[in-house]
């Protein structure tokens, strides 16, 4: 089953460890493995987005619940921050929640700054990467303190249509850019998602907006779902994918209908800053134009 949009979040202790690292499936997709915080299992925005793969990966958990046992996460955290010896120097905290939705009910992200703060005094590479579909009032936390150069703050964003037809608990995306247009502007790294692209759908307006903040890297995607999620969602907005030919596979759009939406973005964006893709193979990043070997998408360093 899927969280019901109505239940509230709950605070409770984690039991399992906080960080863990995590590869991308499936292998063959162009997607670097990072290391997982597992802050929070689910999302405090209401409701939950129609498309979210969390309804997915998620569907055993009864209700949405951010951890309350910080004083051991940031204990994990200066762990992972001592460790010479990653596979990768990125820590995303926006994989299994929202990274700042959880804020007003369970503070942490400005206690993680600090650690990351002391990590780039130190010389550390190690960076915090929160990933959010928060606005202003959401990014407060960041906007209160001095930016850090090892804390990358990466807004998703959508066109208008999907965002009021589908993102209804998330803020609005005039919300969301202009929060990183202030987080920008005092300092901090900013980066952006436009993901899920829905085909058939006009992004040249948010675009332009992206464009001209310049972010410090963009990364498309479009619409997909892995089986579970097919398979536990059952509204239809799936319907224009094709089914996956392998099992850990991802139903998607044909590869004409995303690489016109890329093509379209890519073009828009006038080469305002590094562009990459989500979960999409070699061959698609050549056939939108972008290098493979230089992955400039979300998740790496």
């Amino acid at each position: 089953m899927s969280v019901p949009p109505s239940a509230s979040p709950v605070l409770r202790p984690r039991r399992t460890r906080f960080i863990e690292l995590l590869r991308t499936t499936p292998a063959r997709t162009v997607c670097p493995n990072f290391y997982l915080l597992a802050h929070a299992n689910g999302c405090a925005f209401r409701p939950h987005c129609d498309y979210c793969y969390l309804k997915g990966s998620l569907w055993h958990v009864p209700v949405d619940s951010a951890f309350d046992n910080v004083t051991r996460m940031l204990a994990d955290v200066r762990r992972w921050i001592a460790r010479d010896d990653l596979e990768t120097y990125v820590l995303n905290a926006g994989n299994l929640s929202d990274s700042l939705s959880f804020e007003r009910i369970r503070p942490a992200v400005q206690a993680l700054v600090e650690e990351f703060r002391a990590a780039a005094a130190a010389g550390r590479r190690h960076t915090l990467l929160l990933v959010t579909k928060g606005g202003v009032r959401e990014c407060r936390p960041l906007l209160g303190v001095a930016p850090c150069p090892n804390v990358i703050a990466s807004f998703s964003v959508n066109c208008a249509e999907v965002a009021e037809a589908h993102e209804r608990g998330a803020a609005p995306v005039a919300d969301r850019m202009e929060a990183a247009r202030r987080l920008e502007a005092a300092g901090w790294r900013v980066r952006i998602r436009v993901d899920p692209m829905f085909a058939g759908r006009e992004y040249g307006p948010v675009v332009a907006e992206i464009r001209d903040l310049a972010p410090e890297r963009v990364t498309l995607g479009t619409l997909r779902a892995e089986s579970h999620l097919l398979r536990v969602v059952n509204h239809g907005l799936f319907g224009a994918l094709e089914r996956p030919a392998e099992p850990d596979g991802l139903a998607r759009y044909p590869l004409g209908a995303r690489l016109d939406l890329y093509r379209a973005a890519i073009a828009g964006l006038g080469g305002a800053c590094p562009i990459g893709l989500c979960e999409e193979t070699r061959d698609v990043w050549e056939a939108a134009g972008l290098n493979p070997d230089v992955p400039a998408c979300n998740c790496a360093e």
